[in-house]
């Protein structure tokens, strides 16, 4: 009985990151959809959508360049490019806690749904350099700061933030960053890269109101299969113990 219970403990704590893929894969299609082949409008691009750069949608904010000293238990934690899964996705077990000194800026700290890239790589295949990633949970710190190797995109008035997280997850954007990386033990990526990235953009960013919506409830659900996910886990590193060492009785438990 015991080994059931822990069975179908550990395969809840694993749904919500299968149904996260799945989200996922429905961001990367809606993108596709509107971005690269205009199926709503026919397959064409429309005469009111024209190429643009990157910095005519975005403001970029580098990172906080921190000292191995204040790298100490805290409330607060640092985002690091070693919240960068290879195979793309944002780990919570790369945070770093951290006590950061008075040279902290404001437009370091991020918030939820911010939107991070990383900016080096020691990975020498490229797999983790240019990719970005959406904050979905702070996993239970009180602030979340970001690391000097990484850069926050924040859109100008009237942009989504969730249309451009799904625009800088596209390989369009993988590849035009790889062409901007230099370096051999460690990989960098020039600052020009991101402002130069060229996509086209409807005039009226009204138009985008309805894959906005879209890619907010997509990005929403996640974060919060994220958090459930958290809690699910915390549960049981709490009563696993207890019921392995028989403190809980599931003796007379039908299943």
């Amino acid at each position: 009985m015991k080994i059931v219970i822990v069975t179908i403990f550990m395969a809840l704590c694993l749904f919500p990151a299968y149904g996260n893929h799945n989200l996922e894969e429905q961001a990367k299609c809606l993108v596709k959809s509107w971005f690269v082949d205009f199926e709503p409008y026919g397959g064409q691009i429309p005469d009111s959508w024209h190429e643009i750069t990157l910095s005519e949608i975005a403001d970029f904010i580098g990172g906080y360049s921190y000292k191995g000293a204040e790298l100490q238990p805290s409330s607060c934690a640092m985002a690091t490019i070693k919240n960068f899964d290879r195979t793309g996705g944002f780990k919570l077990d790369g945070y770093k806690e951290i006590i950061p000194s008075d040279k902290l800026k404001d437009s370091q700290k991020v918030e939820l749904f911010d939107i991070l890239v990383a900016h080096t790589d020691l990975t020498q295949k490229a797999e983790v350099i240019g990719n970005a990633e959406m904050v979905l949970s702070k996993s239970g710190y009180d602030e979340i700061i970001m690391s000097m190797d990484l850069v926050k995109v924040l859109p100008k008035h009237g942009i989504s933030r969730f249309v451009l997280a799904a625009l800088l997850r596209t390989d369009q954007f993988k590849d035009h960053a790889l062409g901007y990386v230099n370096g051999t033990t460690v990989l960098h990526m020039s600052k020009k890269a991101l402002p130069a990235f060229t996509l086209y953009f409807p005039e009226k960013f009204s138009e985008l109101s309805e894959i906005s919506c879209m890619l907010e409830a997509i990005y929403k659900k996640i974060a919060q299969n994220i958090e459930e996910s958290r809690s699910l886990v915390k549960l049981r590193d709490t009563l696993l113990p207890k019921l392995m060492s028989g403190e809980i009785d599931v003796s007379e438990v039908e299943i």
